[in-house]
């Protein structure tokens, strides 16, 4: 995938997507343009140890 794409896509939307879901690639099919995404398994940073 082109990066230029890749990034503009990024810019149209959510953050929220953008920071849970990796983009993988795109399909244009007449005015529709279709996201393909892999979801993101993040792992909290600061993990409070209870006593």
């Amino acid at each position: 995938m082109q990066d230029s794409y890749l990034e503009l896509i990024k810019l149209l939307i959510s953050e929220i997507i953008v920071e849970y879901f990796e983009l993988t690639s795109y399909k244009k099919a007449e005015e529709i343009l279709h996201l393909y995404l892999n979801r993101l398994i993040l792992f909290q940073k600061n993990i409070v140890k209870i006593n």
